[in-house]
């Protein structure tokens, strides 16, 4: 399918008269791969996957997105100080129009504050003709542009890119900005009325007085603009999201085996949880999950569940407050359901990522919190190394090897938590607990005066930082008899 009114040269690798075709097939495929690794988080080569789906369909705007954010998220690793590998570069660096428009989107992505590199990829977009996309980019370049410092050049590239491309509401404010820089420029503000102007006309469908659809079409236009405004709104009424709901009931009757369609409808269900709305998107995940075999809609279910779960403990948590020893058994019941089913959950969750730390951590957590310390310290260990989760893993480890009697690999894994540069504030204070409570164990268990000294140290030093961090004034008192007696 020929796209584009653009063509190779011959010095592109073909010959002049050979048009750019491309495969939107080939493109979902890329595509659902790379929502794979993204979820995996292999985040860099979830961008080169995503860039070569647009590469066959440049068009897709779920690939667009697909793309921003999982470079957004390559950005928040320690990968990206780096940059991105010569492979992904390199799948970037031709000489089409559309090997420099995906460039453009790299180094807009690499510095998504740069308001210059906004704009450039937004003129890339405009050149090849993709409307859509470019209205997307140049939305996102407009608001770069008026937080960076004030650039005529960008504001006036942007206001000829939305004049290309229809979107004069957006040219108008742009031209606006460019004025303001340079206010005596009489073209730039007879510019600045034309296009105001012709917004009007698009705006009120005069423009298309003699299209069939006309002032009906922008009337329909007003109708899914109204939809995408609501669903965007963070606190929807009750009447916004009935209307979203039915849009959306309608567009899956039309569009069943549409992926985007039943996930869209299943987390309205679940947003509104009106009547059976949470069963009704839990059955349409799961099914989904049974057709695709796509395992975020088995976990978008399961998290449902979680939802139930933790809703029906709290309910009997405020029953069990009034002291009936009938409701506060019920309340523990319904707990340790809820530990279950997340402990069920989550190891579902790592068996479908094997490769995924953050998975394991999760996992290794419900297990540490339901008292499983010999399952939780393999996922725990494995955890440990990644940044954001490792001294919250070594708590756990170390504590599950307390739990278990091993308290020498305790005491190791306290020391060996503490001794990390990041160990501050309250982390550093627990772990300076779990150390000391450990130190008291090997005291008492094996009469060693040396650890028992310790311990007293550890325990005057949290007292000294805050005296009613948990037992720890009782601990002292304790500690110090223990050392006095080790002595005698």
């Amino acid at each position: 399918m020929a796209l584009f009114p653009w063509k190779r040269s011959a010095d592109e690798g073909s010959t002049p008269s050979e048009p750019i075709t491309f495969s939107p097939e080939k493109a979902s495929r890329f595509f659902d791969h790379a929502r794979v690794v993204d979820e995996a988080e292999n985040y860099e080569y979830a961008v080169q996957s995503w860039l070569s789906g647009l590469k066959q369909d440049p068009t897709a705007m779920d690939g667009l997105e697909g793309f921003f954010s999982s470079i957004a998220k390559f950005l928040g690793t320690p990968a990206a100080k780096k940059g991105l590998s010569k492979e992904v570069m390199k799948s970037v660096s031709g000489r089409t129009p559309l090997d420099r428009y995906l460039s453009s989107l790299v180094d807009w992505g690499m510095k998504p504050t740069d308001a210059s590199c906004a704009v450039k990829a937004f003129d890339s977009a405009v050149s090849l003709g993709l409307e859509q996309p470019a209205d997307w980019i140049g939305q996102r370049a407009l608001g770069a542009a008026m937080r960076d410092k004030p650039r005529k050049d960008l504001f006036l590239k942007l206001t000829e890119g939305f004049e290309k491309i229809r979107n004069y509401e957006r040219a108008v404010v742009a031209a606006e900005q460019a004025s303001k820089l340079d206010p005596s420029n009489g073209d730039l503000s007879a510019k600045v009325r034309s296009l105001a102007a012709q917004a009007t006309m698009t705006r009120g469908g005069f423009d298309q007085s003699g299209v069939q659809g006309g002032f009906r079409q922008n009337i329909r236009d007003q109708s899914k603009q109204r939809q995408l405004e609501e669903s965007e709104r963070i606190v929807k009424t009750e009447d916004t999201l009935d209307r979203l709901v039915a849009a959306a009931e309608e567009d899956y009757r039309a569009r069943p085996t549409d992926v985007p369609a039943i996930e869209k409808l299943g987390k309205l269900w679940a947003e509104r949880a009106r009547g059976n709305d949470e069963a009704r998107a839990i059955r349409l995940f799961m099914d989904t999950f049974e057709k695709t075999k796509q395992f975020r809609f088995r976990e978008l279910a399961g998290d449902l569940k979680l939802r139930q779960a933790r809703r029906e403990a709290q309910t009997l948590k405020e029953a069990a407050a009034s002291g009936s020893p009938d409701k506060q058994t019920a309340f523990q019941d319904a707990m340790k359901r809820l530990g279950d089913l997340e402990v069920e959950e989550h190891r579902l969750r790592v068996e479908a990522y094997p490769t995924d730390i953050t998975r394991k951590f999760e996992l290794g957590r419900r297990l540490f919190v339901t008292e499983r310390y010999e399952e939780a310290i393999p996922q725990l260990q494995e955890a440990q190394s990644d940044p954001r989760n490792r001294l919250h893993a070594l708590n756990m480890l170390a504590q599950c090897f307390l739990k278990m009697g091993w308290v020498d690999e305790a005491i190791e894994t306290f020391r060996n938590a503490l001794a990390g540069k990041e160990v501050m504030g309250d982390s550093q204070m627990d772990l300076q607990y779990g150390l000391m409570t450990a130190l008291q164990a090997k005291a008492e268990n094996e009469r060693d005066l040396p650890c028992a000294e310790e311990a007293e140290k550890l325990a005057s030093s949290i007292a000294i930082k805050q005296i009613t961090y948990k037992d720890v004034r009782a601990r002292r008192e304790s500690l110090k008899k223990l050392v006095l007696d080790l002595k005698a």
